[in-house]
């Protein structure tokens, strides 16, 4: 039984490798070059910018390392995890899904963009390495909203993009003026967009895989509680590289990937 297991699992992954190799790489380079550009620096070279506002209470467990041009490594890292997910959703799609590419491309795109903002944010805990790290959040939250509303109502495509880049152009507005409210506000337009979700399965009734949204969204509130644990210092190991909040990037770059899968098994 295990030498068939065994078969089975190196002819799957002979069979998906070449299809994934691609993206992989392209992923691998560009956290490579992003990690390289932060180590070209010099250690002071974030002195001059304008501070994170996290920290006047401590920017989570992991300690800032004021000699290296990567103030958290462990955390800088893991943020690019969402790299790796962002490019895999650039391969091309089934002709059965409903999920276009361009939407897919758009999905993609966000999702790499929180990886680099978020490792940004991490390296230099500067508010532009934090508000590049939102707003990439911002474009992922604001993308689940919209496109829940282009099936609903079947909006044309220049609608969909037109309310998805006001509405983030009004949320980039506020995390830049009251930038305390970024939080609330991610979780607000989290939470209304799976509530259309929601509304758009139980009125169209559409042909979709569920499961993967399930395994998002659970993988997610595994994922925020321990990026609770984390922030408030109940459980904190502050010269380590195991962090909890790197956990929390690489297991909601996991998620974003799960509802990546979930919008793809949409069929036509």
């Amino acid at each position: 039984m295990l030498v068939t297991f065994i078969r089975r699992a190196g002819y799957t992954w002979a069979r998906i490798m070449p299809k994934y190799a691609l993206p992989v790489v392209a992923a691998a380079l560009l956290s490579a070059i992003t990690v390289a550009v932060f180590l070209s620096m010099p250690p002071t070279v974030w002195e001059g910018w304008r501070p994170a506002t996290c920290l006047t209470t401590g920017c989570f467990c992991e300690a800032a390392n004021p000699e290296s041009p990567i103030r958290q490594l462990a955390n800088t890292i893991s943020s690019l995890g969402f790299v790796f997910s962002g490019a895999l959703m650039l391969l091309p799609l089934s002709k059965a899904s409903r999920l276009s590419f361009g939407c897919s491309a758009l999905m993609g795109t966000a999702s790499i963009i929180v990886g680099i903002g978020s490792a940004f944010y991490h390296a230099s805990l500067t508010f532009s390495g934090q508000f590049f790290d939102v707003f990439g959040m911002f474009l992922l939250a604001v993308f689940m909203l919209t496109y829940a509303f282009e099936r609903i109502w079947t909006l044309r495509i220049t609608t969909s993009l037109s309310l998805f880049l006001t509405i983030n152009i009004f949320f980039g507005w506020l995390q830049f003026t009251v930038p305390d409210t970024r939080r609330y506000v991610f979780a607000i337009a989290l939470i209304v967009a799976l509530f259309f979700e929601a509304y758009y399965r139980g009125n169209v009734k559409p042909q979709i895989t569920v499961r993967w949204l399930r395994l998002g969204v659970g993988l997610m509130a595994v994922a925020y509680i321990i990026w609770i644990l984390d922030n408030t210092r109940i459980i904190c190991f502050e010269e380590s590289l195991l962090q909890g909040h790197a956990l929390w990037h690489l297991l909601g770059a996991l998620s974003v990937w799960f509802l990546h899968r979930y919008y793809v098994s949409e069929n036509t």
